[in-house]
């Protein structure tokens, strides 16, 4: 893992892994599609179950109700040869193992292009030291299905942007400091895990305001998650119109588009007052 990172996370010794979770896992397991099937097999070079968080590594508590069962903490690290479908590759993960995960993204495109052998030596203590800055992270909060009875879903994803670690902003910075784990609460996995992904919606929020703010004492977490949620759906609303606009060629047409899209910019940036 990036040092930089892990110096940011602060695991302890005691949670290290360091085993490679191999891509038939995928490919025999999860409900894959074509694409996904050859992002997975040409675009990413290993994913390594780099750290386990748990009762016996971590004082931190198993945490079990009716609706969710957290009684670990998995941090994976997937290095890409490409970093073009990362988001949808950690939807993938999320959705192929049941444990809640954070997973970290490293791009590493001059490393060799060799699909790795299922037989190499599972533990990999020295592997990607020497990958490039640019990291993205992603947690999914997960409970139990409805429908099928033993099975969990994904109730949600939440996936950062590329952040450079040699070139941070000041709102990544922020992001990664709250991101300590002597800043994550250890009652239980569901607290920490829950504080985790408050992390990834202020980060979100930050895109929009400008500021990264942990808590909003203004509105509840729940009520934030729901306002962001309206945010972006009005960002997809304009680069609809954005791209409608570019292929318009009635001038007519080109100013009603473009009063629309103003229209919609006012109005996201009223909604993203109160983030």
């Amino acid at each position: 893992m990036n040092e930089i990172l892990l110096s940011k996370l602060g695991f302890p010794d005691s949670t290290y892994l360091g085993t490679r979770v191999f891509k038939k896992l995928f490919f025999e397991n999860a409900a894959l599609t074509a694409t996904d099937k050859k992002s997975l097999k040409e675009d990413v070079e290993t994913i390594i179950w780099q750290y386990t968080l748990k009762p016996s590594t971590i004082q931190i508590k198993a945490y079990t109700d009716v609706q969710r069962e957290y009684l670990e903490v998995a941090v994976l690290e997937i290095t890409l040869r490409s970093p073009r479908n990362y988001k949808r590759l950690a939807e993938v993960i999320h959705r192929a193992i049941p444990y809640p995960m954070l997973l970290t993204f490293a791009q590493n495109p001059e490393k060799s292009s060799k699909e790795p052998d299922d037989n190499d030596n599972e533990k990999h203590e020295d592997m990607h030291k020497d990958t490039e800055s640019k990291v993205a992270l992603s947690v999914a909060p997960k409970r139990f299905s409805q429908a099928e009875k033993g099975a969990v879903v994904v109730e949600e994803f939440f996936t950062t942007g590329w952040i450079d670690l040699e070139k941070i902003s000041d709102i990544e910075q922020a992001f990664l400091d709250t991101l300590n784990l002597s800043n994550l609460p250890h009652t239980h996995f569901l607290a920490f895990y829950s504080a985790l992904m408050d992390r990834f919606i202020a980060l979100d929020c930050a895109s929009l305001t400008g500021k990264y703010r942990l808590n909003n004492e203004e509105i509840s977490q729940e009520a934030r998650r729901q306002q962001l949620t309206v945010c972006h759906e009005l960002e997809g609303k304009i680069a609809k119109l954005r791209a409608t606009l570019h292929k318009q060629d009635q001038f007519n047409r080109k100013v009603e588009l473009n009063v629309q899209i103003k229209q919609l910019e006012k109005q996201l940036q009223k909604e993203s007052l109160s983030l």
